[in-house]
């Protein structure tokens, strides 16, 4: 590895003003510069060395070196000639320092978003209702092996269902840490193959699939008993679980409530006198 540093003269315009010329011989107007030179390396510059001031007669154009304590207030040299240095020393404190912090902190807040919406589903109750049952771990596995063939290896499904009479619901979801790199058209693509999946084994089901990142959804797809299928692809989307649920709800209510058995009807006794 080889290092390119090295530095280069700079002036700079610091205004006019009147001054006696020794080669004139009388008061000319002389413009005040600044002669410096800039420390570089990899040709950006760190800081200025060897600074000095001098007159310079615009008659003759005679320069005259002058002390600093003589020249008043000037404007100051360019921020990266003065301190470039601080910005790649921030830089490298940054790498060193900030990027742990900022990733602990963006764990942190991962970890505390995952187990809120953990905690948001399992309010709702999905937990409690949805069990994966011997038809769901088949289609889960044989979904894992279709997604696994397609090159979605960073895919993980998971299935489950309930039952209310003889209707059943399912979920369908598959969750992937990078979806967030996966596009809407893509993302369409997997969901049609859950769908295709779906309408093997669970023609006559409700079923809710969903795509899931890191943290949120990426992906809804619906279809009711015997319907077509409504599906929704953006960065973020309603929860399967939570419809599913909802929906689980929705069919109890309509079921029939079991009315409380009748009494008996007194039978009047005739031998009565």
């Amino acid at each position: 590895m080889f290092i390119i540093y090295g530095s280069s003269a700079k002036q700079q315009e610091l205004g006019e003003r009147p001054a006696l010329c020794r080669d004139c011989q009388r008061e000319t107007t002389h413009r005040l510069q600044r002669h410096y030179s800039v420390v570089h390396v990899f040709w950006f510059p760190l800081f200025s060395v060897r600074t000095k001031y001098v007159l310079a007669c615009s008659r003759c154009n005679l320069h005259s070196e002058v002390p600093e304590q003589s020249i008043g207030t000037v404007p100051t040299r360019p921020v990266l000639h003065r301190m470039g240095g601080l910005f790649p020393l921030g830089a490298l404190l940054f790498c060193c320092v900030g990027f742990p912090v900022v990733g602990a902190v963006t764990s942190a807040v991962t970890g505390a978003s995952s187990d809120g919406t953990e905690v948001q589903e399992e309010r709702h109750g999905f937990d409690q209702r949805f069990h994966a049952q011997a038809e769901d771990v088949a289609v889960q596995e044989a979904l894992q092996s279709v997604l696994e063939d397609a090159g979605h290896t960073s895919m993980s499904v998971t299935a489950a269902s309930a039952t209310v009479k003889d209707q059943g619901i399912r979920v369908i979801t598959a969750r992937s840490t990078h979806l967030k790199k996966v596009g809407n058209p893509d993302r369409v693509k997997l969901l049609e193959l859950m769908q295709r999946t779906a309408d093997q084994r669970f023609e006559k089901d409700e079923v809710f699939l969903g795509l899931q990142g890191k943290l949120l959804w990426g992906g809804y797809a619906h279809r009711p008993p015997g319907g077509t299928w409504r599906h929704v692809v953006k960065s973020t989307t309603t929860s399967p679980k939570a419809a599913a649920f909802e929906a689980l709800l929705q069919l109890e209510a309509q079921q029939p409530s079991e009315s409380p058995d009748a009494l008996p009807t007194p039978v009047a006794d005739d031998t009565a006198p």
